[in-house]
Order: structure tokens, then C-alpha cells, then sequence
């Protein structure tokens, strides 16, 4: 999808009332390290910032479909889901102010992944070099969340 078509639908879900699906895979290697991609610099939210992959559930697929779809899209190689993680609730904020409902995914990939479409760089880092990172969206509540990154407040 062009960077002109995603801005005008972005724009236009945030005038909506519309509550969208978002699906964060997160990826781990046999070390435990998850794996983070950057966001291009001209991306609409969160320019220049790591975050999971994973993106928004098209109107008609599936959760699993969607999935895959978007690590193929974003990392070059193909996916299998092993197990659902919570649902996470991402309101509006001054960054993004759309709100979405977050099917975590815990996923295995087969190959090396590259970066592709919208992402810059990927990168694997441990669980407590991300607890000291700005994510994308609400990426570092849903890690904590999902205890996959522990710090105290």
C-alpha cells in the first residue's frame, strides 16, 4: 500500500469512531532475545522508532492470516503462530489517536528476516535493553503485560 493511500485512510480512522485490530507478533530467538523492528523516518506514527512487528487485521481475514500477512510484509519470510497472548486495549494518545484492540501473537519464523515495507532495521535485543527503550505505540505496556519484560515503577 502506497504512503498516500495509508495517509488517507489513517486520517480518516482518526475522525472516526472506529476501534481497529492491531496484531503485535512477538518473536523470539533460541537466545530470548525479541525481536524489534525501526519504523521508517516518513512513517505517520512513531517515525524512527522500534516497535514489534505486526500491523492491522484487513476487513475479511483471518486473525492467523493477518498475521503472517503482515511478517511477511515486514520481515521477508514466513510464520507460524504458536499461541495468543492477552488482548490489549490501546487508547488514543497525543502520538496516535487511534484506538485499537491488540491480539497479542507468539510466533516461530522460518529464514533470516530482512527488513521490508515499512520497517528500516531489525534487530534482536535482550529483555532488559527494552526495558530502557521508547516503543512504538503501546509496544512496551503489551511486553510488560505479557511478562516478557519486568521493571519496577
Amino acid at each position: 500500500m502506497s504512503n498516500g493511500i495509508r495517509g488517507k485512510i489513517i486520517s480518516s480512522l482518526m475522525k472516526s469512531k472506529l476501534v481497529i485490530v492491531g496484531i503485535p507478533a512477538i518473536i523470539k530467538n533460541s537466545k530470548g532475545e525479541i525481536l524489534l523492528g525501526k519504523r521508517e523516518k516518513n512513517a505517520p506514527f512513531y517515525p524512527s522508532t522500534w516497535g514489534l512487528p505486526g500491523g492491522l487485521m484487513d476487513k475479511g481475514e483471518s486473525i492467523d492470516g493477518a498475521i503472517k500477512r503482515e511478517i511477511k510484509e515486514e520481515l521477508g519470510v514466513s510464520s507460524k503462530v504458536i499461541k495468543y497472548g492477552k488482548i490489549f486495549n490501546s487508547l488514543p494518545t497525543k502520538e496516535c489517536p487511534i484506538h485499537s484492540i491488540n491480539i497479542i501473537a507468539y510466533c516461530e519464523i522460518k529464514g533470516t528476516p530482512k527488513p521490508k515495507d515499512e520497517t528500516s532495521e531489525l534487530k534482536w535485543f535482550k529483555p532488559e535493553e527494552i526495558k530502557k527503550m521508547k516503543l512504538a505505540y503501546h509496544h512496551k505496556e503489551i511486553l510488560k503485560n505479557e511478562d516478557v519484560i519486568k521493571w519496577k515503577k
